[in-house]
């Protein structure tokens, strides 16, 4: 089940159905919007989409379009998406469009938003617009906030653009709105945004407010990635190893007088994607040594140019140098984040890739559901390893779901049937036991024979148990020595002891010839 790129079309049009949601929704009277803290609640609390929060305040459109998708499935969990999850959706997209994403515009006419790009517009987070007549350029950062002078809007203009003093005057406006639990917990971050930029007002308040929280110093700051320093000069971290340096934003132009209206000038057109699947080969060459030497920086370098184009599998590839640390220093957070962004294109690796690291707790917090959630995606495409793993899931169960042996079982057929190796033993044991279906005994034998047939350990512990019954196969105690002499020489403890109940009964003869085969086995085996 593959999406088209971002999964918009298939988000907001299609699969979510929000083009049929009911007129009502378009108006949007005195829409209430999710604070930061609401919607990571919603989110999992998943660190990944916080990034995609800090990126859509710090202006960046695309990271704004991806977060309305990624909400817009987590929102539609529960089979219905409500006026305010609306509103946060449609504005995320407007903010994109806004700045000219193309894509946002075009899925603006899909959904119920009453979106034209000809008029004028301003993102409702950042304040940044844009009309077919002219660009509206970000307000000016360059004054420094001291005290809240009554103009909100401007004050979380400087603030989301990194002024710490901005961010502290906010802060202490929000501290004020005592009646509004959501506010303190704002004010609570803002005052740590600001602390972290070495402002020593904000640095005091944490350390004598007994109420506010300070947060860990591996935490960033919850609404922005921007930082700024004395001379105004705007820092923007979207990763923890690529700082990027923006000049000042320049004043705003004074209007045109109504008089003399200025001339619109023409679209700005999206260049066209290059061919990127050259430089993914490149670059995976380049990784992998194949043809060329072994260069790690140079794929990396290539697999970022393809990766500015949105080359899923190059992204993919950029995550798992920085979980190895080819060429980079090694970052798990840094590895999970490309993981998403290559996921939500809907590249299958990384979908796995993202379900292991929320397994294992890679670069984010282990959870269960989540990694369910892309195991899911990635199986659904037909990738065997996770549907092995989503089978796993379902026979334990745990965090919050409950075992399911039909689902275990419905899975790991189709990781045997799809290739994974560790696949045709286990689903061979659902067989022979009825496991979330009818007992097939008979069926579990071609099973444990395909995984002899892959070396697997179990495969032929099974297999020797299976000869030395002969219930459901044929009785044949050499061969069930033979079997079970290989397991038990990889240490597989059922052999071990299965070798011990079968040995009354096999001759020396039987055990001889056997004992042959297996040296003969084990040192093909050994020198592959």
């Amino acid at each position: 089940m593959s999406r088209f790129p971002y999964v918009a079309s298939l988000v907001f049009a299609g699969t979510l159905g929000l083009s049929e949601l009911t007129p009502a929704l378009a108006s949007f009277a005195s829409p209430t919007l999710a604070t930061p803290a609401e919607i990571a609640q919603n989110t999992d609390d998943d660190p990944l989409i916080r990034e995609y929060w800090r990126k859509s305040y710090a202006g960046n459109a695309e990271a704004q379009r991806i977060l309305g998708a990624i909400l817009s499935y987590d929102y539609a969990e529960d089979g219905h998406i409500d006026d305010d999850e609306h509103f946060t959706i449609t504005r995320l997209l407007e903010c994109a469009a806004l700045q000219g994403d193309q894509p946002a515009i075009d899925q603006l006419q899909n959904i119920n938003a009453n979106f034209d790009i000809s008029e004028t517009g301003e993102c409702y987070y950042t304040g940044a617009g844009y009309t077919a007549d002219q660009k509206q350029n970000a307000p000016d950062i360059s004054d420094t906030a001291n005290s809240y002078d009554g103009d909100e809007y401007a004050l979380r203009a400087r603030a989301m653009n990194g002024d710490p003093a901005a961010q502290f005057a906010l802060a202490e406006y929000l501290e004020g709105q005592f009646l509004f639990f959501d506010a303190f917990e704002e004010a609570e971050g803002w005052y740590n945004c600001a602390a972290k930029q070495g402002y020593a007002p904000a640095i005091a308040v944490l350390a004598d407010g007994d109420a506010i929280t300070t947060y860990p110093a591996s935490e960033p700051c919850p609404f922005t990635n921007r930082t700024m320093n004395a001379d105004g000069t705007i820092t923007e971290r979207f990763t923890s190893s690529r700082p990027i340096v923006i000049e000042p934003a320049p004043a705003a132009p004074a209007p045109a007088p109504v008089s003399a209206p200025a001339t619109a000038p023409e679209p700005a057109m999206t260049p066209p994607t290059p061919d990127t699947e050259p430089l993914f080969a490149d670059a995976l060459a380049a990784y992998h040594g194949d043809g060329v030497p072994q260069d790690f920086t140079r794929a990396m370098e290539l697999a970022r140019k393809a990766a500015d184009h949105n080359h899923a599998g190059a992204i993919n590839l950029i995550g798992v140098m920085y979980l190895n640390g080819s060429g980079v220093a090694p970052d798990a957070t840094e590895a999970a984040y490309h993981y998403r962004r290559a996921a939500d294109l809907g590249d299958v690796s990384a979908m796995v890739n993202l379900a292991d690291c929320y397994l294992h707790g890679i670069g984010v917090d282990v959870s269960l559901p989540r990694a369910r959630e892309w195991y899911e995606k990635a199986a659904s495409d037909g990738d065997a390893y996770a549907q092995y793993n989503l089978s796993a899931i379902y026979q334990s169960g745990a965090e919050g779901i409950e075992p399911d042996p039909v689902l275990a079982r419905k899975w790991m057929k189709l990781a045997a049937e799809n290739g994974d190796p560790d696949a045709p033993y286990h689903y061979g044991h659902f067989l022979e036991y009825g496991i979330g279906g009818p007992e097939d005994p008979a069926g579990a034998i071609a099973w444990y024979q395909k995984a002899v047939e892959l070396d697997d350990t179990n495969g032929f512990a099974a297999m020797g148990r299976m000869h030395y019954y002969g219930e459901y196969t044929t009785e044949d105690l050499e061969l069930a020595w033979y079997y079970l002499s290989i397991a038990a020489a990889r240490d597989h403890v059922e052999a071990k002891t299965w070798i011990e109940v079968a040995a009354p009964s096999v001759t020396y003869e039987q055990r001889a010839r056997a004992a042959a085969q297996v040296t003969r086995y084990l040192a093909e085996k050994g020198a592959q």
